[in-house]
């Protein structure tokens, strides 16, 4: 197809990004702002400024890998020489003030706990400078923001699916400077990629939406186009960009960031089965530790897009895009972060070390869609040639069946011939161990073609039936972003207060008791003031029933581990009784739980 096929289909399905009240950055031209930058290069390990604000062109940016080849680079938009009287005239006239939520209060002590650790880091941590959101927010308003929005599509044909994507540029990621969350950057690329296919007619049809996220991977960051929560206007998907971080959410609402420690996900696994054993209706959208950061993503604010507060301006780039291609270096201030959460990041056809993006090279495996058939006649060929693949194989196994019957038959003559001969009993026993293998592997070829002549009837049956091959629009995620509130929730008083305070109190208390008690009580009362600690909170919360439950099965733990040990360590009596107050322990927390439903 044409550039001007290409972009009519770009604007068919242009998303609509619904802001959050009070959002200061939006998608912008590339051109204004590179022209506010200034270019900067490590020479000798120190960073020099090679060419200043106000010189810098996109046609000078593009040259930059050939001028300075193999040199670490970055653009800085906000200039030390101004950052100062920026950010107060910042301060006096634009400092946006929206209804937050008790972020504190959203989490629990250990979530707390967590975000002292997070504030402390930034100072060991690259981190931005402190004023230079507020003057990037000024400088990007007078000198870079024409009232106006601007994408950057590009249409990949593969696999079946006609894939368009829409990059987004903006100025600064101000999340933890102005919204209370966890970075700060200068400059953030988000992006948006609908995934259309073509039909017999020639006609095209929208099949899926990806859009970035963070803490979100593969799968679940793709929506299926029937997926009845998806917003849509006409033949356009409705995007909900987070206050400052501008990650994408597809519902309005206050999202609780959570993390996934990898060490941590066997327990969580268990503790979520169990947890939804005893609490059927409790919440099951968190996946994670929740730690203190919200993403506010209410779609109150500007909209961006057909029918919206600004219209788009779209320009196409490819892989011959010269400013896309010739630049590989961090489109804003390197605090040499060396978490990358404060490092302005890189364009959208690099990684921050100069390689290809993932999500550039490959955008069927950036949302999971390479192992997903375009339609329902490309699913029904394709199991159709797996199908004829397995019945091959089947075949090949059954000739296999009856040579390995014809081998097992030769090796049990010859071995009755050699039992009767006191002169070859070893070459009998060689000849009884050769069966034996032989008998395992055939029973393991029959077990294989079983299971292949089940799957080969599902298949047919199947393919046989009117019903669709693809799965359904919701089959494929794990872990659905779902808000833990709309936005209009509020926190109590007594909570708020408890929140802000309990993090600091349980520091002081905890070391109190580490400088007043010595010896053997001191790991004790540690561990006694966190509990107390805990339930205090659990009370404020309103979730005290979780905490007692939460309680029990930590004690029915480790009174397993005490058992087991005491059942080796002691005599019959006590491996008798340990298992018997198990069970009463058990039968209890059932009855409890029993009770509460009631």
């Amino acid at each position: 197809m044409s550039e001007n096929s290409d972009l009519e289909l770009l604007r068919r399905f242009e998303p609509v990004l619904k802001y959050t009240a009070g959002e200061l950055f939006f998608p912008t031209d590339v051109r204004r702002y590179v022209e506010s930058c200034s270019l900067w290069v490590e020479e000798d390990g120190k960073e020099c400024e090679v060419v200043p604000a106000g010189e810098l062109t996109l046609e000078r940016l593009a040259r930059a890998e050939r001028e300075w080849p193999g040199r670490y680079s970055h653009l800085r938009f906000v200039q030390e020489a101004s950052l100062r009287a920026e950010a107060r005239r910042f301060r006096r006239t634009a400092r946006p003030v929206i209804p937050k939520h008790g972020r504190l209060a959203a989490v629990g002590l250990l979530g707390r706990l967590l975000d002292v650790l997070v504030k402390f880091s930034l100072l060991i941590r690259g981190a931005v400078p402190g004023g230079v959101a507020a003057a990037a927010a000024t400088r990007y308003r007078d000198r870079v923001d024409d009232g106006g929005a601007s994408y950057y599509g590009r249409v990949v044909r593969e696999g079946g699916y006609i894939i368009l994507q829409y990059w987004f540029f903006y100025a600064m990621n101000d999340w933890r400077s102005i919204y209370g969350g966890v970075n700060d950057h200068e400059a953030d690329w988000e992006k948006v990629t609908v995934f259309v296919v073509e039909e017999d007619d020639g006609s095209v049809r929208p099949v899926w939406l990806g859009a970035s996220s963070h803490e979100y991977r593969g799968d679940d960051l793709r929506r299926s186009w029937d997926d009845p929560s998806l917003h849509l206007e006409g033949e356009h998907p409705v995007v909900f960009p987070g206050a400052g971080s501008h990650s994408h959410q597809l519902l309005p609402g206050d999202y609780l960031i959570q993390v996934d420690p990898a060490m941590l996900r066997g327990v969580m696994r268990i503790w979520r089965a169990v947890t939804r054993w005893l609490f059927p209706r409790g919440d099951s959208t968190r996946h994670g530790i929740g730690v203190p950061f919200v993403d506010y993503a209410r779609g109150d604010g500007i909209a961006v897009g057909p029918g919206g507060d600004r219209e788009w301006t779209p320009q196409i780039i490819d892989d011959t895009t010269p400013w896309l291609r010739g630049f590989r270096g961090l489109w804003g201030r390197d605090t040499r972060d060396f978490f990358d959460g404060e490092r302005a990041p890189s364009g959208p056809r690099y990684e921050r070390d100069g390689t290809v993006r993932r999500s550039w090279a490959d955008p069927l495996e950036w949302v999971g869609l390479q192992k997903v058939s375009p339609g329902d006649g490309a699913a029904r060929a394709q199991l159709q040639a797996h199908t004829a693949d397995l019945e091959e194989r089947i075949r090949t196994a059954d000739a296999e069946i009856t040579e390995a019957r014809d081998r097992l038959r030769r090796l049990s003559a010859a071995r009755m011939v050699l039992q009767r001969s006191a002169y070859s009993r070893q070459r009998a026993d060689e000849h009884g161990r050769a069966i034996t293998s032989a008998e395992r592997e055939l029973a393991e070829t029959y077990r294989e073609r079983a299971l292949m002549a089940d799957e080969v009837e599902a298949h047919r049956e199947a393919l046989a039936s009117d019903r669709p091959i693809v799965p359904g629009p919701t089959d494929h995620l794990r872990a659905p972003h779902l808000p833990f509130t709309s936005g209009k929730h509020r926190t109590s008083r007594f909570l708020s207060v408890w929140a802000t305070l309990s993090t600091p109190l349980l520091i002081i208390a905890l070391g109190a008791t580490l400088l007043l008690l010595k010896g053997t009580y001191t790991i004790p009362a540690m561990l006694g003031v966190v509990l107390v600690f805990a339930a205090f909170d659990a009370l404020a919360r309103r979730r005290f029933i979780s905490f007692i439950t939460g309680l029990a099965v930590l004690i029915v733990a480790v009174a397993v581990i005490v058992g087991i040990y005491l059942a080796f360590a002691a005599n019959w009596r006590v491996a008798i009784l340990v298992p018997t107050g198990l069970i009463v322990v058990v039968l209890l927390v059932v009855n409890v739980r029993d009770l509460i439903r009631k």
